[in-house]
């Protein structure tokens, strides 16, 4: 009888022993002690296999396909009502193109009303300035206002003339009935001076007399009595000169109070005319501005392409549309724009990843499995999270693709912005053995902590 190898060798004499002697007295079968021996043998290529084997370790980040740069989004710069549309939807564009244009009925009229307001502020700026002019060196001189058209030019500046010379003829009538005082003032100081000089030319006479008496009435040559006469009056012009003196003295301070107070009323009105001038200076600037940036508005009102592209979303299609401020129009993809990936990198990763660092992206439309990936490579991370709904705070990333393309079948087939792709970033190598003793070390760190 032919033996199996590996397989004991059975006795027939312990067919015939109870059960349990049977077994003691039959040796075991090998395949037992050959299989735990495989088993052990395994178990130590494993760990072995764990010590030693190292796997990449990935960060997965999802995201999508975006041209680079960005789609361009045009944006209403103010509510109105679309007047005319020039693109429909998927139309390729160039940049500085018009797109749309918006009713410039509002921005005209306000436009219009400025430019009247900022004509009369010229007009009224023009005629004080010339009666400043006038105020400082008394000639007359109309200073310039803005060039105006043909025969509103001339109205416009009769207009000023006549403005001008009605102020400053109330203005001169004022000084002329104050000067007429001054003058009256001085003519009478005049008229004093002359009467203190003949006064005084006639005491000088009379004391000569009065001498010429003295001596003869000492030698009584003549009657006392004429004596006296000459002495009264030379006493009582000596008494009229300090009279005459203040008179003059007054009449001085009369004469410079009136002066004063024409220069006064001089310096107060130019003054007035001054502080005018600054206020409807500053009123035109002011409204100058508005001006310029009503004009930069009315230039907004027709949007333009800002790069070369082709027309997606658009969300008005007729004349007439309502749109609000800063509403998105439309978009435009920009044209031969390399595309890359926009991901979000959540927070307990961004530790790990840095600029530079490999990426296999996949692309949720095509299956990795069958079409491969895309290999890519980490160009841009924020510096700072923001807030997601759904992901908590988050951080954005840029991946910079080497390649937008996948072959699909026997073509190529370039991806379009908006795919969802699934960026994995690698971050390292990593033990297999640390995928088992990482739980472990991480269990008992934890747990001797707890009470």
């Amino acid at each position: 009888m032919m033996k199996l190898p590996g397989r004991p060798v059975h006795n027939p004499q312990h067919a015939f022993l109870p059960g349990a002697l049977s077994v003691q007295e039959t040796p075991p079968s090998p395949a037992g002690r050959a299989l735990l021996w495989l088993i052990l043998a395994l178990f130590s290529v494993a760990l072995c296999w764990a010590c030693i084997g190292e796997v990449d370790v990935v960060v997965s980040a999802p995201g999508r396909v975006v041209p680079s740069g960005y789609v361009k989004s045009v944006q209403a710069p103010e509510a109105g009502t679309v007047a005319r549309l020039y693109v429909r939807e998927g139309e390729v564009v160039a940049a500085g193109q018009a797109l749309l244009e918006l009713d410039p009925v509002i921005a005209e009229a306000e436009l219009t009303r400025l430019h009247g307001k900022l004509a009369e502020l010229s007009q009224q700026l023009a005629w004080r300035r010339a009666l400043e002019h006038w105020f400082a060196t008394g000639t007359d001189e109309l200073y310039p206002m803005p060039l105006m058209p043909g025969v509103l030019a001339i109205a416009e500046r009769s207009r000023v003339r006549s403005l001008y010379e009605q102020q400053r003829s109330q203005m001169a009538a004022s000084f002329a009935s104050a000067d007429g005082e001054y003058q009256a003032s001085l003519a009478a100081q005049e008229s004093l001076e002359a009467e203190l000089q003949r006064t005084t030319a006639m005491l000088s006479v009379l004391s000569e007399r009065v001498d010429a008496y003295a001596a003869l009435l000492q030698n009584q040559q003549t009657a006392r009595v004429q004596y006296l006469e000459l002495r009264q009056q030379q006493t009582e012009l000596e008494l009229s000169l300090p009279v005459l003196h203040a008179k003059r003295q007054q009449m001085r301070e009369q004469a410079t109070a009136i002066a004063e107070g024409i220069e006064a009323e001089r310096r107060k009105l130019r003054l007035a005319n001054l502080m005018e001038i600054s206020s409807l200076d500053a009123e035109h600037a002011s409204i100058f501005q508005e001006v310029v940036k009503i004009e930069q508005r009315r230039k907004q009102q027709q949007l333009v392409a800002p790069v070369n592209g082709t027309v997606q979303e658009l969300v008005v299609h007729h004349a007439g549309a309502v749109v609000t401020p800063a509403q998105t129009l439309l978009k435009i993809v920009p044209e031969h724009a390399a595309m890359e990936v926009e991901a979000t990198l959540q927070n307990k990763d961004i530790g790990f990843v840095r600029n530079g660092q490999e990426v296999e992206v996949k692309v949720d439309t095509f299956n990795f499995t069958k079409y491969g990936l895309l290999a890519a490579k980490v160009k841009n991370i924020s510096n700072d999270a923001v807030e997601d709904k759904r992901k908590g705070w988050v951080y954005r990333m840029q991946i910079q693709l080497q390649s937008d393309q996948l072959t699909v079948g026997e073509k190529l087939v370039r991806l379009s912005p908006g795919m969802a792709v699934t960026a994995e970033i690698k971050t390292g190598r990593r033990r297999l053995i640390e995928f088992v003793l990482a739980p472990l070390m991480r269990y008992k760190h934890e747990s001797v902590r707890e009470r």
